[in-house]
């Protein structure tokens, strides 16, 4: 029952599980842009945010899957993994997908949290480098066959989580973001 991520083929789906901000990753950076660049501190309130202070926004608790994923695991409807970490979608989805495959991830099939945006703003980054350094809002992909797409998002329903079909797995190589 290990999930390695060799089952993937070709139309298999990509589930993403939201985030919970910018988790533990890109804190050099975020620390350029946002305290450097912008001259912002900790206690700047911000529209985008809510008027949430940047500092509580940038400490949000990073995620923790366990228990959202174990009923997944125990359904078997599991083909792959991967966490979003430092190196964003780029580096990370491409571990669990086979040579020969690649990740189309459709943008806009999820919300980005503001603090994304506030950070290509404020850091002048382009976006298809956010992908690159930051979660943007997908703490967690999920590759399985197309056709138990329903039912992975109902068990995740279930137990409170926004899942998103975010894409599919193609004959290219690597992560296509569009």
């Amino acid at each position: 029952a290990i999930v390695d991520g060799s089952s993937i083929v070709e139309g298999d789906v990509l589930i993403g599980l939201p985030s919970t901000g910018v988790h533990s990753n890109g804190f050099s950076l975020v620390r350029k842009a946002l305290f450097e660049q912008a001259g912002y501190t900790v206690d700047t309130q911000l529209d985008e945010l809510g008027g949430e202070k940047l500092g509580d926004v940038l400490l949000t608790p990073t995620k923790i899957y366990v228990k959202t994923l174990s009923p997944l695991f125990k359904a078997g409807v599991v083909k792959g993994v991967a966490h979003i970490t430092g190196g964003g979608f780029i580096e990370n989805i491409p571990r669990m997908i086979p040579d020969g495959l690649a990740a189309h991830i459709n943008l806009g099939s999820w919300p980005v949290l503001p603090i994304f945006d506030v950070l290509e703003k404020a850091g002048e980054i382009d976006h298809m480098e956010m992908f690159n350094i930051f979660n943007m809002g997908i703490g967690m992909v999920i590759a399985l066959d197309a056709s138990e797409a329903d039912k992975a998002i109902g068990i995740l329903t279930a137990q409170g989580e926004k899942a998103s079909v975010i894409g599919r797995v193609t004959d290219a190589e690597g992560v296509v973001i569009r």
